[in-house]
């Protein structure tokens, strides 16, 4: 952007320090990135399971991984970009749930970048980007 002003909380975020902001705004990317080589390395996680390593054949346990890590920081704001996109419908179910569970539990915001009906119809608003347009438009409607 050229011109305005973001505000986060209240105050703008180009002067917030970067560890402020990084607790309490979490992202979970469309491909998922863990740390080390273990899910225990990535969020302490049951001493039964801890030094299980994600299989990387395997996308979804990365992604839920990703996600439970990220909602472990209890952010304000979660920023999800095509979360979903490479699982199947019932992982894709079950991560929306979890999404959605703690979304109302927390009472968080969410920005959620996807291309999914369904992920679509849960929002309260609907914002549309147009390629190459430069203009965002508004809207909540039914989509078929």
């Amino acid at each position: 952007p050229t011109s305005g002003t973001l505000l986060f909380d209240g105050e703008d975020v180009s002067t917030l320090k970067p560890e402020i902001y990084r607790q309490q705004v979490s992202y979970c990317a469309q491909t998922p990135m863990l740390f080390g080589d273990t899910v225990y390395d990535n969020l302490i996680f049951p001493w039964q399971i801890r030094n299980q390593q994600p299989d990387p054949a395997i996308f979804r346990e990365k992604q839920r991984i990703s996600l439970i890590r990220n909602l472990q920081f209890m952010p304000k704001v979660l920023l999800l970009d095509e979360i979903t996109s490479a699982l199947d419908e019932s992982n894709k179910h079950n991560v929306n749930e979890m999404i959605h569970r703690y979304v109302r539990e927390q009472n968080i915001a969410v920005l959620w970048v996807t291309h999914d009906k369904d992920e679509i119809n849960h929002a309260d608003k609907v914002i549309t980007l147009q390629p190459h347009a430069g203009e965002m438009q508004e809207a909540r409607y039914e989509l078929a």
